[in-house]
């Protein structure tokens, strides 16, 4: 035998592409990488696909299910639809605000004052014709002879009619879920107040509502929609206010044009955390049809869960959120940003929302306030957006001032601090106020320095704002042309 033969009987497992080593392979072929590479593939997708089918099957309420939602919207945040229907000419859905909408309007004994404003503001131009008054207490009126008279303007004409005001805490208390619960702390406070106002004694009833009148309001919210769905189940959109709300109609016309009613929209100012985001009972509150529907009558054995919440509830506008997340509704948070929680020359105009339009203003708690607004929004008859405030209340917009215009003494464009405002101590003048903002030039749209406290204050947002003695405030000026030359013109 042969040398070479020898070596390969020697060698019995050498084969092509074994190389010389002489070692056994295993008994177990190796797995190529693409057949690993679908394999781990296919296991993140089983992995994924189970805990979507779980959070699916969770119930709406869950935990989980809504942190899960939450951080789905975290990452989508950065990114919104287009607001191209503020200039539509064609509607998807054609909205009429005296035909297609009810408004919702809350108010209570101890700020009824407010309503004859609230309804003065809407004068010339008001386009809403249903109105319902919801309280803690029951109006005197009735028939001609109502507690409010209420005006409204129609393509046909003009209308005009008396509102009555409606007690829904007392509806509330007399559902049969609360039958037992005459012990009830909210029961006892809401019996006090009603026996001083039969008893005429204003002053007390007066003092008793501003007391606790802001736990009685947590029981309008369930009542007041079942109450208002019973009297108008047909309207597309149900619009709920409180009494120092003030709605621009002109805005909220093509935004509710662009929405079909027959879907279920929970719309308004996001607040609170991921457990249960509602909408902001302050800057206005919009429920559909389809909303309206599924809350009253598709659901109406689980409102007896929610009238007995009521009790306990701190805000009402939660208890709402509570509610139909209950049934798989969701506040919409792609329009948040339309929607506001405060007065006019002090909403913060941020970089997200300047081009868009405003529907809502809040915290006008006297009539005085009430009235201003209705002054400068009632003859409006387009859209109004964000960075119209300024020429609207007849301050230059920053973009059309020069350098030396865009600081004023004894001005506030920032408004009062709070946890997003950045504050820098001991700042020797308002040069080096403004430094601070520059240094900060992405973020910062304006700055105001306090010559008492010597405080710097950067914010990420710009106000109109007003008078403010011992303060020196500016715009990022070059910010602001940037932010305003992306704005389409309406």
């Amino acid at each position: 035998m042969s040398r070479i033969s020898k070596r390969r009987q020697d060698q019995p497992w050498q084969r092509v592409g074994l190389g010389s080593s002489g070692r056994r392979p295993s008994s177990h072929s190796r797995r190529p990488f693409f057949r690993r590479k679908n394999l781990c593939s296919l296991t993140l997708f089983s992995a994924i696909s189970l805990l979507f089918l779980w959070v699916v099957v969770l119930p709406y309420d869950s935990t989980l299910r809504l942190a899960v939602r939450w951080n789905l919207l975290q990452l989508r945040a950065s990114s919104r639809p287009s607001e191209s229907w503020v200039f539509s000419s064609r509607p998807a859905f054609e909205v009429d605000l005296a035909r297609d909408v009810l408004v919702i309007l809350k108010t209570g004994y101890g700020t009824r004052h407010r309503v004859p404003a609230w309804l003065e503001a809407l004068r010339d131009g008001n386009e809403f014709a249903d109105l319902l008054v919801i309280a803690d207490y029951e109006g005197q009126g009735r028939g001609e002879e109502g507690d409010f008279e209420f005006k409204w303007e129609e393509e046909v004409g003009k209308g005009k009619r008396t509102l009555q005001v409606h007690d829904m805490v007392k509806r509330s208390l007399e559902h049969k879920s609360l039958r037992g619960k005459e012990r009830h702390g909210r029961v006892d406070k809401y019996k006090r107040l009603s026996e001083a106002i039969r008893g005429g004694d204003e002053e007390r009833a007066t003092k008793l509502s501003r007391e606790f009148g802001w736990e009685l309001d947590a029981l309008k919210f369930i009542s007041g929609l079942e109450f208002a769905y019973d009297r108008f189940p047909r309207k597309k959109w149900y619009l709920l206010v409180d009494d120092d709300t003030f709605v621009v109609q002109p805005s909220l016309k093509p935004f509710l044009s662009h929405l079909d009613p027959e879907e279920t929209h929970y719309l308004g100012n996001a607040v609170g955390d991921f457990k249960a985001r509602f909408a902001h009972g302050g800057s206005a509150v919009v429920l559909s049809q389809a909303t309206m529907q599924s809350l009253i009558v598709d659901n109406s054995k689980a409102l007896s869960t929610w009238y007995l919440e009521g009790l306990d509830e701190v805000w009402g506008d939660r208890l709402l959120a509570r509610a139909l997340i209950k049934i798989g509704i969701y506040l919409d948070e792609t329009y948040c940003h339309l929607f506001n929680g405060e007065p006019p020359r002090y909403s913060k105009i941020r970089a997200d929302r300047i081009c868009s339009p405003i529907l809502s203003f809040h915290t006008l708690p006297s009539p005085a306030k009430m009235l201003d607004v209705g002054e400068h929004f009632r003859n409006i008859s387009r859209p109004v957006f964000w960075l119209d405030l300024w020429e609207i209340y007849g301050v230059v917009p920053p973009w059309r001032q020069t350098e030396e215009e865009a600081t004023q003494k004894d001005w506030d464009h920032v408004g009062e601090p709070d946890e997003a405002t950045l504050t820098v101590k001991n700042v020797k003048n308002a040069e080096e106020c403004r430094k601070h903002c520059d240094r900060r030039a992405r973020a910062c749209l304006a700055w105001t320095w306090d010559s008492d406290t010597r405080d710097c204050h950067v914010s990420s947002w710009m106000i109109v704002g007003g008078k403010a003695s011992g303060k020196v405030s500016g715009i990022n000026l070059k910010r602001a042309r940037h932010l305003e030359s992306s704005c389409l013109l309406y």
